[in-house]
């Protein structure tokens, strides 16, 4: 094979070569597996701890939240910018999704009413003060 061998990733629209593919690996890895790991919830109890851990979890965990853009859970310097924005400004976010990170969808991909999102929300920042 050609030491610089081109391959092109249609969905995503890149170039990339072999030794991007080697950098890139544990990091394409790790978003694959939350996107896959991401379960559609459709519980609107107001159960904010475990409504996180059933659809907010894959992306807003310490282990995989660096990978996809999002803050993780815990992670005080991640939440403070987010926070100081105020509370309105997450709630449209999570309702909404994000205007400049595509993998946050919509609900987070979930079926939770705004309610319940809300109180993920407030969760998750009481949690990363």
């Amino acid at each position: 094979m050609a030491p610089h061998v081109v391959i092109e990733l249609i969905f995503f629209g890149l170039t990339i070569n072999r030794k991007e593919i080697k950098e890139m690996k544990n990091s394409l890895l790790v978003i694959l597996g939350a996107v896959s790991a991401m379960t559609i919830s459709t519980n609107v109890s107001a159960d904010a701890a475990g409504d996180f851990a059933a659809g907010c979890f894959a992306c807003h965990s310490p282990a995989t939240a660096a990978a996809v853009g999002a803050p993780g859970m815990g992670d005080k310097a991640a939440w403070a910018p987010r926070i100081a924005k105020g509370m309105d400004v997450l709630y449209a976010t999570a309702i909404n999704g994000s205007a400049t990170n595509p993998l946050m969808m919509p609900r987070g991909g979930t079926g939770l009413s705004d309610d319940a999102l809300k109180a993920v929300v407030d969760y998750m920042v009481a949690q990363s003060k």
